[in-house]
């Protein structure tokens, strides 16, 4: 498979075309690799940019894929099918959960300053992500802005399709550009450049379009 995006600054000026006309008021991102193409939406089209306190838990032997994932409230969304295959103990579930809650935590200062999520009752957002894998910190995302209040919307470059139709069960709307429906999927067989941000260049490009 080509690579459709050449970077995440690129995928989120494809994104944004790709909502065309849809009408949002406020661009929450996952971090990390969700904030670049939520800042390339915000600039287009003067929204605020939420950084929403998720992430995914590894499984100890491979990080790079997950389980689960945690908010920063303390919420657990497992995948209850692949952790029975996983044999992974409850307690060691909790403690890789509070391991990787820590990390939200830290997150939030940096990025969010410590502020809390506002009020979002009534408002229109649009969940941003570099890609949807399986879904869970996604959900995640999606579960923590529904407690808010809002309505949202989630929204990548790229997703597999089982994944699409998990998310359609918690999101209002779910908007992916490349639906991926055989082989195995990975976000990064997408970009070009897909190497790991630094929480430097996260903050930086989230000066971008802060007095938005």
């Amino acid at each position: 498979m080509t690579a459709r995006f050449s970077d995440r600054k690129d995928a989120g000026i494809k994104l944004n075309d790709f909502l065309g006309s849809l009408e949002f008021d406020v661009i929450a991102a996952i971090p990390r690799g969700g904030v670049e193409l939520a800042v390339e939406i915000a600039r287009r089209r003067k929204k605020p940019v939420l950084i929403v306190g998720v992430r995914k838990i590894p499984i100890p032997w491979n990080i790079e894929a997950g389980f689960g994932a945690i908010a920063e409230d303390g919420s657990i969304f497992l995948n209850k099918s692949l952790l029975s295959h996983l044999q992974i103990s409850s307690d060691e579930v909790s403690r890789l959960a509070e391991e990787v809650r820590r990390e939200v935590i830290r997150r939030i200062d940096a990025y969010r300053k410590g502020r809390e999520i506002p009020n979002l009752s009534g408002r229109r957002v649009l969940l941003v992500d570099d890609g949807f894998a399986s879904g869970y910190t996604a959900i995640a995302a999606i579960e923590l802005l529904k407690k808010k209040g809002a309505v949202v919307y989630a929204a990548a470059p790229c997703s597999p399709s089982d994944t699409v139709n998990l998310l359609k069960k918690y999101a209002d709307e779910v908007i992916v550009i490349q639906v991926q429906r055989f082989g195995a999927f990975a976000v990064a067989s997408y970009y070009e450049d897909f190497r790991d941000l630094t929480d430097e260049e996260v903050i930086e490009s989230l000066k971008e379009v802060e007095n938005l």
